[in-house]
């Protein structure tokens, strides 16, 4: 016999779309290039700082935020020829951070330094190819990856860090 619970949250209806398809066309629509730098710019002047060594958690987690939309972006198949090297940008970047940790300092090596570079160029170059639409879904890709548990390891750490 099949039991029914009633509900304890209250019902609250969706935003209605007064004009869907005026939505839906801007959605098809790539970033003009003024967005796109607004976009990027965080993330390079966040890697700038971590080149000086002096890089806090905010800056590292920008850089990270930039890579993890990369990887959700090529996930999209939006340069998924790119993964190689946006992989290759995480493992630094958890180099990095796992320094960071120890020692405060957020000092890359060259071959870190490099990896890190070419990811966010990568970045770059995904933000000026994919739709404004598809930028959202790698948003809401990445925050779902979160929200399910999926970090790795050293955001776990760096999260429940205070």
């Amino acid at each position: 016999m099949k039991t029914t619970k009633k509900r304890n949250k209250k019902y609250s209806p969706r935003e209605i779309f007064t004009n869907a398809v005026d939505w839906a066309i801007a959605g098809s629509f790539t970033f003009p290039h003024a967005t796109q730098a607004e976009i990027t710019l965080p993330v390079y002047d966040a890697f700038k700082i971590m080149q000086q060594g002096i890089a806090t958690r905010d800056d590292w987690n920008m850089v990270c935020s930039g890579a993890n939309l990369a990887e959700a972006l090529a996930g999209l198949q939006i340069g998924p020829n790119l993964l190689p090297a946006i992989y290759a940008g995480l493992d630094a970047l958890d180099k990095v951070a796992r320094r960071m940790l120890k020692g405060g300092t957020s000092t890359m090596r060259a071959d870190e330094m490099a990896a890190i570079r070419e990811m966010i160029e990568m970045y770059r170059i995904q933000v000026s190819l994919c739709t404004q639409a598809e930028f959202g879904r790698a948003i809401k890709k990445v925050k779902d990856m979160h929200r399910g548990g999926a970090m790795k390891e050293v955001a776990k750490v760096y999260a429940a860090m205070n």
